[in-house]
């Protein structure tokens, strides 16, 4: 049996409903509260990217990552759903702020095997209502078994907020989770002004306090500081690809322009992937993603094996 290969693609999907002001998307790749598609060739990609991974000779888990709501794109949505349908894909990870399942999720049951959807679910404090959000996460899980995670975000004055969302996540018998916040318009080199919530001493603390894995908050500072030289799977049994279609050893590659392992649009394209577990990273600065940091030697025991989710430790 091949062993399965963790994909995690970035599409260029705009559309969003919520206007947060600290929205990862930013710059060049911002989320639009009006257009879908900024241009017609990031859709074409988008879907020769998932027609390619559908495609693969082996098994792949697979995290679809936009610049928006993925809810909010029906085009979007239709792509996914066939992914579901593929007897190699072991699972379809979606990062959503829920709001739109209940409309979505119903159109969606004839043409996906939703049993194969993950959704990464954030609340949003100050831009979605948390009764509705939390009703809306019960519904894929209770409805569809989709397998929901309640994320939320810990920033310097809203631990209160992330108190709430996890009071209600476990009443609904929902999985929960909080990572630090970061302030994506920071060096990320710095900690100190990348993850603003460290401005105070007991943050840590606060967020073991909260409901999350100290030692994975504490991975994620190594990380995002530098892991230049560090040993890490990224290459091995893991890839990303960007909005453009290329596909990198991680993120951090891609964003730090290092040589992308090939182009996905490609004919005849397969990720030549190193047969060795373990590598030293080459990347010039930090690691910022979950995705990425999770692939260190040093976040192995953090790193889930069994859970359809790239982002989900069982903290």
């Amino acid at each position: 049996m091949k062993t399965p290969v963790r994909i995690w693609y970035v599409a260029g999907q705009r559309l969003c409903n919520l206007s947060c002001e600290r929205c990862v998307s930013i710059g060049e790749w911002a989320m639009s509260n009006r257009y879908d598609w900024k241009n017609p060739e990031d859709r074409d990609v988008y879907e020769q990217v998932v027609t390619w991974i559908g495609t693969r000779p082996y098994p792949v888990k697979v995290r679809l990552g936009t610049l928006g709501e993925p809810f909010a794109s029906t085009f979007f949505l239709e792509r996914a759903a066939w992914l579901t349908r593929q007897s190699d894909v072991e699972y379809v990870e979606l990062l959503s702020n829920a709001i739109l399942l209940p409309r979505r999720l119903p159109k969606l049951e004839a043409d996906a095997n939703l049993g194969k959807l993950s959704l990464w679910l954030t609340w949003h404090d100050g831009q979605v209502d948390l009764e509705r959000f939390i009703k809306a996460a019960a519904f894929a899980q209770e409805r569809y078994g989709c397998f929901v995670v309640v994320n939320t975000l810990l920033f310097e004055s809203n631990a209160e907020a992330v108190a709430r969302a996890r009071d209600a996540a476990v009443a609904a018998g929902l999985r929960f989770n909080v990572d630090l916040g970061y302030d994506p318009t920071a060096a990320v080199q710095d900690p100190s002004a990348a993850v603003p919530v460290l401005q105070s001493s007991d943050a840590l603390d606060t967020l073991a306090a909260l409901g999350g894995n100290r030692a994975l908050a504490e991975a994620a500072l190594v990380g995002i500081t530098s892991c230049r030289g560090m040993l890490c799977r990224a290459g091995h049994d893991t890839a990303f690809i960007d909005i453009h279609g290329q596909a990198y050893r991680c993120s951090n590659y891609s964003s730090q322009e290092q040589p992308p392992l090939g182009s996905v649009l490609g004919p005849g394209f397969d990720l030549p992937l190193r047969p060795e577990p373990w590598a030293p990273c080459a990347a010039r600065g930090g690691c910022g993603n979950k995705e990425d940091f999770l692939n260190l030697q040093i976040a192995g025991p953090l790193r889930p094996s069994t859970v359809p989710s790239l982002g989900w430790t069982d903290a």
